[in-house]
């Protein structure tokens, strides 16, 4: 082999083991494409309002939590409002959910044109409001069949089952004949027992009928909202639509080479995204739980970007608009628990957002431009933290407050620049053991807020939790279309007419954490009839609520428990009318207390000047120089301390200034940097041309 031929074999090798390194070391900015995984990506709803206390199982843990407003919902979550507790739900196919308290539900599969849920007990209401989406609910008596643009209430009993159409047509299928029967809007209800159904009567309105009517006109008062947020965000996305144009605005941002439309939130300069909130654990992978109002949907879809001194928000596509006249972003729709990168050093975790082109690791196929780690692939991904194109804004912290806080701005570590985390820091594809030394032991990393829980459901309720899962790996995943041909394919049922049905009653089965694990007969649950509850309106309650009241002597105070009662009773207008008053009230007391505060402090102001000035009368000429050489050396103090502070002011100005200048600079695009260097360089020939001619004029004009 000839000497060249030699050379030109050892440069392919060469290059042959630096393109297997590249692929196996793989750095966070690569093709997103080759790494899509064969999955398509999950759908994830979102818990949107919680009233009372709201449990989720943990699968891991085999223990339940307190979830929040703003958590994720999917993925075979179950969870457990109180007695207290109500509920909302939205999910990205147009499926909205509602609960009332004492209600399990269990999610078991959300795909684009297909949800289905199962009730184990209590009451809630679904609303399908896509054309062509299949919504299935199951219960321990059958399922409930929902086509596009219906809505229905269920109360699901230990007894029985009762099934209200609200709007369009559902069908029941019942567990022991495999049947369907058809529910209609406006006529009577269906109930259904393990053996048994019949016509049932349709529930009186109360509070469950009014709790419903204030959320939907809540809802229809925030879609009024319109602006450049209904134009920018898909479809799926645009219910939040409000939210964004509350709190921040769009403008036209040069990036990536073109002007494009992206949202900025109205908050402080030096504000950061995946800072106010949290991270928890869901599903393997740590998701971002926000603590502020426009946190969910720009946390958990499209991308962060930083230009100039400001963090913008570039939405998802779903598909090319040409009517838009901007740009955007090319980010696919997808959910996403936080696009970040992880670094860590010793006892410090931090994390970077990632940038729009940038890959994200994770557990799960979630959105695009994810890559799913298992155990044969971890340990060939590495990164480098200089590879993240916003490495030197990474937030660190003391993994101690890792999964403790719910605002990370305040046990933030700000010493850090970027030469240190090249020196020192390493990258993670996920926060393992590697990463976090006690991530196995760390049992707070379930956690979405720091709420301890004291009562928990029964061990009774992990059945049914259980069978679900099993059920939905098995089976897989199914299609809307499915379901479909399935019901139609169903023979019609005759419902018993007289048949005796009892009315659903549910066992409140959240009890004392001492009791969790007790048998069942060794626990006195309380019962609630659902129906009962329901059918009581304004009156009756009240009337019931002063039967059922202990007689008690003339100007005697009702006891707490007798409040509460009287409480539950209320309508959502009455509560807001009590908290009103309770307000004004608030505001009277707190202004009495300032008026008597002023006038006590009036009369200690006016007693003090009384007493020094008869002090200074006492006071010989010596006293009188010292006090006024004092007094000048304090005035002389005051003076200086304030102009140190201006000139730290503008000390601090000047630098943010300098700053806000590189920043600009970084992002004028070509034409602009050329025509500043025109500029510059018209200046600097002007400049010259003026000292020559000063120096023709000085010659001119001789030595004198």
């Amino acid at each position: 082999m000839s000497r060249l031929n030699r050379i030109f074999l050892l440069a392919f090798l060469l290059f042959f083991a630096m393109a297997t390194v590249n692929i196996f070391l793989m750095p966070p900015r690569v093709r997103a494409e080759d790494n899509q995984d064969s999955e398509a990506p999950l759908l994830v709803g979102r818990i949107s309002h919680v009233e009372g206390q709201l449990l989720r199982y943990v699968p891991e843990e085999k223990d339940w939590v307190a979830t929040v407003k703003d958590a994720p919902f999917g993925i075979n979550d179950t969870l457990y409002s109180d007695e207290a507790g109500k509920a909302e739900f939205i999910l990205p196919n147009n499926t909205w959910i509602r609960i009332d308290g004492d209600t399990q539900i269990q999610s078991i599969a959300i795909e684009n044109d297909l949800t289905e849920m199962d009730v184990a007990s209590g009451i809630a209401r679904f609303y399908n409001k896509g054309s062509d989406v299949e919504l299935k609910v199951t219960t321990p008596f059958g399922y409930v069949s929902a086509p596009g643009n219906t809505c229905f209430d269920l109360y699901v009993g230990d007894n029985s089952v009762e099934v209200v159409s609200l709007t369009g047509t559902v069908y029941f299928i019942h567990n022991k004949d495999d049947a369907r029967y058809e529910v209609i809007e406006g006529s009577s209800s269906l109930l259904a027992d393990n053996e048994q159904i019949t016509a049932g009567e349709r529930p009186a309105a109360g509070e469950w009928d009014a709790w419903n009517r204030s959320r939907d006109a809540l809802w229809a008062k925030r879609l009024e909202v319109k602006g450049d947020s209904v134009k920018y965000l898909p479809p799926q996305l645009r219910d939040d639509a409000y939210e964004l144009e509350r709190h921040g605005k769009w403008e036209r941002v040069y990036y990536d080479g073109a002007y494009r439309p992206m949202w900025r939130p109205y908050v402080r300069a030096d504000w950061e995204p995946f800072t106010v909130g949290r991270w928890t654990v869901w599903y393997g992978d740590n998701t971002w739980i926000p603590y502020e109002p426009f946190g969910y949907v720009t946390h958990h879809y499209g991308n962060w970007v930083h230009v100039g001194p400001r963090w913008y928000w570039a939405p998802p596509v779903v598909r090319a608009r040409v009517h838009v006249a901007a740009p955007l972003l090319h980010i696919g729709f997808g959910w996403y628990p936080g696009r970040v990168g992880w670094i860590y050093s010793g006892t410090r975790i931090g994390w970077v957002p990632l940038a729009y082109n940038e890959i994200y690791y994770g557990h799960r196929p979630w959105g695009r431009r994810t890559v799913v780690i298992n155990e044969y692939n971890i340990n060939r991904i590495h990164i480098y933290p200089n590879k993240y194109r916003y490495y030197n804004r990474a937030i660190i912290v003391d993994r101690h407050n890792f999964y403790r806080v719910n605002d990370y701005r305040r046990v933030r570590i700000r010493n850090i620049n970027k030469t240190t985390i090249i020196r020192n820091y390493r990258g993670a594809p996920v926060v393992n053991r590697t990463v976090f030394r006690d991530y196995d032991r760390a049992k707070e990393r379930y956690r979405f807020n720091n709420v301890v829980v004291n009562r928990k459901p029964h061990l009774s309720t992990f059945e049914r939790i259980q069978r679900n899962q099993l059920v939905a790996e098995k089976r897989g995943r199914i299609r809307g279309a499915e379901v479909r041909r399935e019901i139609q394919n169903k023979r019609r049922g005759t419902v018993v007419e007289g048949a005796r049905v009892a009315s659903p009653k549910v066992k409140r089965r959240i009890v004392p954490v001492r009791q969790v694990n007790q048998p069942e007969s060794q626990v006195k649950f309380k019962e609630r009839d659902l129906r009962k509850i329901q059918q009581q309106n304004r009156r009756t309650g009240e009337a019931d609520r002063l039967k059922s009241e202990p007689v008690r002597k003339k100007g005697g105070q009702p006891s707490i428990q007798e409040r509460r009662e009287r409480r539950k009773s209320l309508t959502p207008e009455q509560i807001q009318k009590q908290e009103e008053m309770r307000q004004r009230r608030e505001e009277k007391r707190v202004r009495q207390e300032r008026s008597q505060q002023g006038q006590i402090r009036q009369n200690q102001n006016r007693s003090s000047i009384q007493e020094r000035r008869e002090r200074k009368k006492s006071l010989t000429p010596e006293q009188i120089q010292k006090r006024e050489e004092m007094r000048q050396r304090r005035e002389e103090k005051r003076v200086r301390q304030e102009r140190s502070q201006q000139g730290q002011i503008r000390q601090n100005q000047d630098r943010s200034s300098i700053q806000e200048r590189r920043e600009r600079r970084k992002s004028l695009t070509p034409e602009q940097i050329q025509k500043r260097e025109e500029m510059r360089q018209r200046r600097e020939e002007k400049s010259k041309l003026r000292k020559l001619q000063e120096q023709e004029g000085r010659q001119q004009q001789g030595p004198y």
